[in-house]
């Protein structure tokens, strides 16, 4: 061969890595364009990303598929926005035929963001449909661990739309997943059976399945210890709460609460501030002495608004100021009848208030017309018999309703009475003063 010949070839493989470059060129400014249009133009958007795809369509290997890839997630994104379900779904299903061609932690990326972004605009029926695409695709590709936390997500999905027939689906095949073929845990699998534990939790407590969340509960407790994951158990132990307030075991509530409240707040999720109300309002209703406030955790929301009119709460609680207590209900800024689950518990929470005045009311007397404790109570008299009917089954009072006179009779020896030596010389006074009376009546007549 001539010199001349090997330089034209020479001059020849230059022209080619010129027209590389050019191309890669072309195709980078392409995407970029479409990304920085994506907001205010999605059309002119969608317009630069099919063009990625035709510059790159010929190539299925290194930085044009990944050019390829990042365009088709952006693509389907974009569709879902403008409302082309139609076109979403088919570029989605484009999308998948390249997950095994890039890595692991690109799969994982692009997929959660089209997920995230198609959550939030299109109808649950498009997003099924997604999430069908998506876990068959990643079931072919052998990709296990993504699966299962696509289905995770698919079974918040439902939770939250109440499909509660495929939310119990989804957590029966997730657990399934996660045990060996003997039926025992797959410990590795812990943290997603967790989730999947997790998942039905919620499932029981939306549904009031308490005899299925006992069962569950327990297997929580023990994967806890090897998996040890505060996010997960912070749900779990919220769940666990609510299900101790659903049998009245206000104590048991108040620990579950509270171990609630310290993994979300270690996890960082700011459902730690909801929680410290449960706290609370379990501590209230177990008539606890324990200050949920002196805790290191909670004195972090000591200066929060809401978390400020939870502990007024309490106070004006303790001190029986029914008065007090309704004006920091209905005060809208401190935002506690807004949140449905503490607003089941406010009128037992009135009524332990009412029990308290009404055994420190009547301490001092065997005999009391409920008449004076209704006013007192700013209650009807019914209500007032059904309370003392109430701490008389519970043993708190010992006596008995005289409903042809409408009073309370007080046995001698009971809590209303035995109440320490402080009343002892009033009671002394008292009969002192009764019989002076009778004797007064006897002597006039």
């Amino acid at each position: 061969m001539s010199d001349e010949e090997y330089e034209y070839d020479y001059g020849s493989d230059g022209d080619e890595d010129e027209d590389d470059d050019a191309g890669a060129i072309e195709i980078e400014n392409a995407f970029y364009e479409g990304d920085d249009c994506k907001v205010e133009d999605p059309g002119r958007a969608l317009e630069m990303f099919n063009r990625v795809i035709s510059l790159t369509e010929d190539d299925d290997e290194g930085e044009n598929l990944k050019w390829r890839f990042r365009a088709l997630e952006n693509i389907v994104i974009l569709h879902g926005v403008l409302g082309d379900a139609e076109q979403m779904l088919a570029r989605y299903r484009q999308m998948m035929e390249y997950i095994s061609m890039v890595t692991r932690n690109e799969c994982t990326d692009s997929i959660n963001k089209v997920l995230d972004s198609v959550s939030n605009n299109t109808s649950l029926a498009n997003l099924q449909s997604v999430y069908e695409i998506t876990l068959q695709a990643l079931k072919n590709a052998n990709n296990e661990r993504l699966w299962l936390n696509t289905n995770i997500k698919l079974g918040r999905v439902h939770l939250e739309a109440k499909n509660y027939s495929r939310v119990a689906e989804i957590a029966r095949e997730l657990q399934e997943a996660c045990r060996l073929p003997d039926g025992t845990d797959d410990l590795p699998k812990g943290s997603y059976l967790l989730e999947a534990y997790a998942l039905e939790i919620q499932l029981c407590t939306q549904t009031h399945n308490t005899s299925r969340m006992k069962e569950i509960y327990p297997k929580t407790e023990a994967l806890n210890a090897a998996v040890a994951d505060p996010r997960i158990m912070g749900i779990i132990r919220e769940e666990g709460g609510k299900m101790f307030m659903g049998l009245g075991s206000w104590s048991e509530a108040y620990n579950e609460f509270y171990a609630a409240f310290r993994n979300y707040q270690e996890g960082g999720n700011p459902r730690a501030k909801t929680c410290l109300k449960y706290v609370v309002l379990s501590n209230m209703l177990a008539l606890s002495d324990i200050n949920p406030f002196a805790a290191r955790e909670a004195k972090v929301f000591q200066d929060d608004r809401e978390i400020m009119a939870m502990m007024d709460l309490r106070m004006a609680y303790e001190s029986s100021d029914m008065q007090g207590f309704d004006r920091i209900l209905q005060n809208k800024s401190n935002k506690i009848l807004e949140d449905e689950y503490l607003k089941m518990f406010v009128e037992r929470l009135r009524n332990r208030m009412r029990e308290s005045v009404l055994l420190a009311m009547v301490k001092p007397y065997v005999r009391i017309e409920m008449r004076s404790v209704a006013q007192e109570l700013n209650i009807e008299s019914d209500a007032v018999e059904k309370i003392v009917v109430n701490l008389i089954l519970d043993g708190r009072v010992k006596g008995r309703i005289d409903q042809v006179h409408g009073c309370i009779i007080l046995d001698k020896g009971t809590e209303a009475q035995t109440v320490g030596k402080e009343y002892e010389g009033l009671r002394g006074w008292c009969k002192a003063l009764h019989d002076f009376n009778e004797h007064i009546c006897a002597k006039v007549q």
